[in-house]
């Protein structure tokens, strides 16, 4: 079972990783503080807790922002790093201080990418590693239940269960986000909008997002598709736009109005040459951004609609 509130915890995480990225990557102690402590409080490490965490950890001149305690003793030493910085500058040092120490896990994380290593394994660096976690990359459940390598109760028993693939007789893209996509064309046909009152609410009528995404969405020729995370919305309506014609390579870079990050592109990249957060290839092979926080999904909605010349309000999403 997921420790209570896991999954909505690194939804939150991704909403101040897409909302204050910049601030974040110029900062190791905020990063710290909005980042890492959350959830390491959250996977049962109390940053409060003296007898759970040892903030600024340092034996013998070996030392690490953090060292994750049971019953006195060191399980995980984790070293911080501030947002986007490259964690592969670090590893060779984090894991040699561990395995000088007597520390079998040794970790590191940015606040996005988590990394753990197991210095029992007698090989190599990369073949010590059991788990590699981006919160950015895949959907909340599925981080979350890679992530219960670091629940404590799991590292408290001595010999925690590894990260599983959690998904199951499920399609995947390429970067791991699942999603339902209709292989078969649309017919395009004019159908009466949803009644007045009823639980379908335009897209240009909804004010306000939780941390609940919507169940499904109707589309203008009528198909009605499920959702499972916020991002789905830009997906299905990307996926609409292509097989109505609307949305082709010709079309691109796509990006949100006033903005400089594309929502639909040629390639998985940026303006600034960075890649995709969370990569989905349609349908005709373009590539739809799928790193958006459920605030901005309406604007990045609206605007790919915008773009191809439909009306965000022919468009219903139904809220749960």
């Amino acid at each position: 079972m997921l420790p209570s509130g896991l999954v909505g915890a690194i939804d939150t995480l991704r909403e101040r990783i897409a909302h204050h990225r910049l601030a974040l990557s110029q900062s190791e102690a905020l990063t710290r503080y909005a980042l890492i402590d959350p959830l390491l409080r959250e996977l049962g490490w109390d940053t409060a807790d003296p007898d759970l965490v040892t903030p600024e950890y340092s034996v013998n001149g070996k030392r690490a922002d953090y060292a994750l305690l049971e019953s006195g003793n060191v399980v995980v030493f984790l070293e911080a790093k501030r947002l986007e910085e490259n964690l592969s500058n670090h590893r060779s040092q984090v894991v040699a201080y561990a395995s000088e120490l007597g520390i079998r896990y040794p970790a590191l994380t940015n606040g996005n990418d988590w990394e753990v290593y197991d210095n029992l394994i007698l090989a190599p660096i990369d073949q010590r590693r059991i788990l590699t976690v981006s919160l950015t990359g895949a959907p909340p459940p599925v981080n979350a239940l890679q992530l219960l390598l670091l629940w404590r109760p799991n590292l408290a028993s001595g010999e925690p269960v590894p990260a599983k693939e959690p998904i199951v007789g499920m399609a995947e893209v390429d970067s791991g986000v699942v999603v339902p996509v209709s292989a078969q064309s649309a017919v395009i046909t004019p159908v009466e909008p949803p009644i007045a009152g009823s639980e379908w609410i335009p897209l240009t009528d909804v004010q306000k997002v939780g941390s609940t995404p919507p169940s499904a969405i109707l589309l203008p020729n009528g198909e009605e598709r499920p959702l499972v995370y916020w991002n789905h919305v830009v997906f299905e309506i990307a996926e609409y736009l292509v097989r109505a014609g609307s949305l082709t390579a010709e079309r691109c870079p796509i990006q949100v109005s006033g903005g400089t990050r594309y929502i639909v592109h040629r390639a998985a990249i940026h303006s600034n040459d960075r890649p995709f957060g969370v990569s989905h290839r349609l349908t005709n092979g373009l590539f739809c951004e799928g790193d958006v926080s459920r605030i901005s999904v309406l604007t990045h909605a609206k605007s790919l609609l915008q773009h191809c010349g439909v009306d965000a309000g022919t468009v219903h999403i139904k809220l749960n």
